[in-house]
């Protein structure tokens, strides 16, 4: 099988449309799922579409936005909190019943991405399903059994059945494509890669900000991580690889940017070390800030190899960051040897020495942080919400075309 693409078929145009998007995961809750989604969501109205979030309750958090469904919820984690919908309430039925939709677009397979195939079918509308995390790599969430091999398994199985509720699927890079095949997904499956607004991370508006708040004088290198701090993200690799290349190059400082379950862990870790004063934890970081903290940054790292298609990645290239990672499919196109960066092997000393090379070479900085530039011009978020735009009326019009079918059937009979 190979990846349906939207890219050639002819340009379609049903107006605009009416769009239910179907999340587990959303703002207040920072991920790239969430950010994802309200770039889509904003990129569609933009178009001209009307669409409507449906997501779990937060309790305390108020939506600017009034297209936002908040479904009941309960707690099922506490650090970070995470909330999990309650279906079947009367407030969820009579909003859904209530509303029209031309498609709908599930980003989750749990309660809310059920919800969103039961209203497809019940309404015989057209699913759009995406693909964002692989269940597998993160049963270890299921508190006590989720790293058994029984759940691992039925983990799998879920993703299989779950995936296939959709009519159409969408991956954001080839690496997911490869696995749902793997997985006997039968249904279409279209790579569309995350896009970001990439003007924003162009420029800085407060060049040296980041050094300032830090204390750090700009010769300093500052290596770089942006994201969840949860156990698979790996980011105690990037610690001890710090601890190796830092007689090499004594004013090198190391930055993240996030929060999450493993962060006290780390802080921890970093506590115990000689080098403890050159290893910061910012917290969680405004969206706003993000282009600042970027720019002020020598190289980007990521040790994880449970991406997808990582927004904080193309956050990187946009903001002209040469970028080092352990090597996986899902960087494959953004981060490319010797050209940009680097994708190297899970081993701690040739990652170190890897970074130690790269960060004493001028020249080859400024060479690859140019061409991490010139890569995210195919990330925009613009290109993205185009091909799910067309993504959406060919699934629009498939559905007519299969009403008029079974009409057709039903009348000979």
């Amino acid at each position: 099988m190979t990846p349906a693409t939207t890219e050639t078929s002819p340009k379609l145009n049903l107006g605009s449309l009416r769009i239910g998007l179907f999340t587990d995961t959303y703002a207040p809750q920072v991920n790239g799922v969430s950010v994802s989604l309200q770039l889509i969501s904003e990129g569609l109205k933009k178009r001209g579409h009307q669409v409507t979030i449906f997501a779990p309750k937060f309790p305390g958090y108020k939506d600017e936005q009034p297209s936002i469904v908040r479904l009941p919820s309960l707690k099922y984690l506490n650090d970070p909190p995470i909330y999990v919908a309650v279906l079947g309430t009367p407030r969820t039925t009579w909003s859904l019943t209530r509303k029209h939709f031309d498609v709908l677009h599930a980003h989750s397979p749990l309660s809310v991405g059920l919800l969103a195939y039961l209203t497809a079918s019940t309404k015989n509308l057209p699913l759009i399903y995406t693909y964002h995390t692989s269940i597998t790599d993160y049963t270890h969430y299921l508190k006590f059994i989720g790293g058994t091999g029984i759940i691992r398994h039925g983990a799998r199985w879920f993703s299989t059945v779950s995936t296939n509720l959709g009519d159409q699927i969408v991956v954001p890079s080839p690496k997911f494509y490869h696995l749902l095949l793997e997985q006997k997904v039968k249904k279409p499956i279209h790579i569309i890669p995350n896009g970001i607004n990439l003007s924003q991370f162009k420029t800085a508006k407060k060049a040296g900000s980041l050094r300032s708040r830090l204390g750090v004088p700009p010769e300093a290198p500052i290596l770089l991580s942006v994201g969840r701090m949860d156990p698979e993200k790996r980011l105690e690799f990037l610690i001890d690889a710090f601890v190796l290349l830092a007689d090499k190059l004594p004013n090198a400082q190391l930055v993240f940017a996030g929060d999450g379950g493993a962060r006290k862990d780390l802080e921890e870790k970093a506590a115990g070390l000689k080098v403890k004063d050159r290893i910061h934890f910012l917290g969680m970081v405004q969206r706003e800030e993000l282009p600042d903290i970027f720019h002020d940054a020598t190289v980007f790292l990521s040790a994880s190899t449970t991406e997808v298609h990582p927004i904080s990645v193309i956050e990187a290239l946009a903001s002209g960051l040469p970028i080092v990672v352990v090597r996986d499919e899902a960087f494959d196109g953004m981060v490319e040897n010797e050209e940009n960066g680097f994708q190297v092997a899970l081993d701690v000393e040739v990652f170190a020495k890897t970074l130690i090379g790269l960060i004493k070479d001028r020249a080859k900085l400024e060479r690859f942080g140019k061409r991490s530039s010139e890569l995210s011009e195919k990330y925009s978020i613009e290109g993205q919400v185009k091909a799910l735009e067309q993504l959406y009326v060919e699934s629009i019009l498939q559905n007519w075309r299969g009403k008029s079918i079974m009409d057709s059937l039903l009348r000979r009979k």
